[in-house]
């Protein structure tokens, strides 16, 4: 994906190289079964808004990075629920920093009001990302398609694992809004997929349908009646970022071998010639 800055710096990454999109099997590297399972909330919602704020400095060690509050109105829950009922805000690092830079990390979703998805949450409010996989739980619906957040079809293999296809055509340069600055995102896809005789590219009804029976097959309505309820972050609520520390090489310990005479044979000791 190649990212053109229309009036802003971008903050701690080089970006103005091209990634040639390849085509990745099973989301983000992982089968259904463990998308349903390492979610803490399984949503379908809109985008009702976005803010930005940076991270508070409560120590001496603290740095300020800027973060972006996304929140939806959930129109259905597959799995869980969030603290707020019918909202959910969710936090990402990532997004204008207060001198006029902007933060644009490689695998964290970018969001605009009025945006339609069902989105896989875990972590929110400790996670950079609270969408499971990075960006690989979000998955955009529309009124005959479902897409994945890069604009990849959503293909359902005969094994029962969701696949990525080919991407949108219309949206191989999207123009995206982060503060107030416009970013214009080009896709180069130089890979070829085929889908398999036996799959099947799914409708937005088709996909709730799937998801549906994925969750209930791995719990019960008992079970997801007992689930705690995901956190929704308040977007004033004081949090901090520390800084960065080394970490120090593993230790290794010392492999020490001691030699024994007496378990030295003769012949080991010659010196043949050849």
């Amino acid at each position: 994906m190649k990212v053109k800055t229309l009036a802003a710096a971008i903050l701690g990454l080089t970006l103005s190289m091209v990634i040639t999109s390849t085509h990745a099997s099973h989301a983000d590297g992982t089968n259904t079964s463990e998308l349903v399972h390492n979610a803490d909330l399984i949503f379908e919602g809109k985008v009702v808004n976005v803010e930005y704020r940076t991270s508070d400095i409560l120590k001496a060690d603290d740095v300020s990075m800027p973060h972006t509050y996304v929140t939806y109105e959930i129109t259905r829950n597959f799995k869980g629920r969030s603290s707020e009922d019918k909202l959910i805000t969710l936090r990402f690092r990532g997004g204008p920093d207060d001198t006029g830079n902007t933060l644009i990390i490689p695998g964290v979703p970018l969001f605009q009001a009025g945006d339609q998805d069902i989105v896989f949450v875990r972590g929110n409010g400790v996670e950079i990302s609270p969408v499971v996989g990075g960006n690989f739980g979000r998955f955009r619906i529309s009124k005959d398609a479902v897409h994945s957040d890069a604009w990849q079809e959503i293909w359902l293999l005969s094994n029962g694992q969701l696949d990525q296809g080919k991407f949108n055509e219309e949206k191989k340069s999207v123009t995206h809004r982060i503060g107030v600055h416009e970013f214009t995102f080009e896709t180069e896809n130089k890979a070829e997929w085929t889908p398999p005789a036996d799959a099947k590219k799914l409708t937005p009804v088709q996909f709730r349908k799937f998801l549906g029976d994925s969750v209930n097959q791995h719990y019960t309505p008992q079970a997801l009646s007992t689930l705690k309820a995901a956190r929704s972050v308040p977007v004033h609520e004081q949090f901090s970022i520390g800084k960065a520390k080394p970490l120090a090489a593993p230790a290794v310990t010392p492999v020490i071998h001691k030699l024994d005479p007496e378990a030295i044979r003769p012949e080991e000791m010659a010196i043949r010639k050849h």
